[in-house]
């Protein structure tokens, strides 16, 4: 069983609820404390369910409301190394890349290096003996060997940030528009679409589009470039809010 649980998904916040196979996992704390609470509650959830967190990497839009939200959640943090030391949280477990750890009973956590303006940023591969879940966000592009670790999930949370028209078009500085198109930046419809594409010949048969940019993409294209992507293909792909509601029940 997988259900997940979007609470914020872009640039003003990052937090989801993972529930795999009925371990409860956080991943990022971007968000406001009463926001995280009511949207628990919302959906029959409340901190004292949440068995661990997960850091991605340690930008305000991930870990905003960390040291507030932790004081609600008792539950061992996991990031990488880096993020521990920027982060000076002497309670963090580090994560070693692409090691597979059991952090719960019956649950192991990849950490997978993302290409990132940030050090230590990291996604993950999630998996129990029965489900099997990958998230990658903030990265501008996404090498062999992290496509090699995603191979094979039931559900890949990726993101699909920018339409690069309107983003070289758009209002950002030129500065911000070469970090954003960078290969340390964020990935673009068409790059996300490329490797759903690749995830999808591997099995992988559920696809939730995060960190769309709200100035420089809107829902419609990035569903629209996924979707030709994949035509043809046995595939239900989604895209994130960027505050969520409702919880998603992933199909097996």
């Amino acid at each position: 069983m997988l259900r997940i649980l979007p609470i914020a998904s872009g640039s003003t916040g990052n937090c989801m609820l993972v529930d795999v196979d009925g371990r409860k996992i956080m991943i990022d704390l971007g968000v406001p404390v009463k926001t995280l609470l009511k949207t628990l509650s919302d959906n029959a959830y409340s901190c004292r369910d949440v068995d661990a967190v997960l850091i991605t990497h340690t930008h305000s839009d991930h870990v905003k409301g960390l040291d507030v939200c932790m004081k609600q959640i008792d539950a061992p943090i996991y990031m990488s190394s880096t993020s521990k030391g920027t982060l000076m949280m002497e309670q963090a477990i580090a994560l070693l890349y692409g090691e597979k750890s059991e952090i719960l009973q019956g649950l192991w956590v990849t950490a997978i290096r993302t290409s990132h303006d940030c050090p230590g940023s990291i996604g993950f591969r999630i998996e129990t003996e029965d489900t099997c879940l990958g998230y990658i966000t903030d990265l501008g592009v996404i090498p062999e060997s992290t496509m090699e670790l995603l191979f094979g999930s039931q559900c890949i949370v990726i993101e699909s940030n920018h339409d690069v028209e309107m983003l070289r078009y758009g209002k950002y500085p030129f500065f911000l528009k070469k970090r954003i198109l960078s290969e340390k930046g964020h990935l673009s419809n068409d790059a996300c679409s490329e490797a759903i594409a690749r995830f999808a010949e591997r099995g992988t048969k559920n696809f939730l589009l995060a960190h769309l940019s709200r100035e420089n993409n809107r829902p419609d294209l990035a569903l629209d470039c996924a979707r030709k992507a994949t035509a043809g293909m046995n595939v239900q792909i989604e895209v994130l809010p960027v505050y969520g509601e409702n919880i998603i029940e992933v199909s097996e």
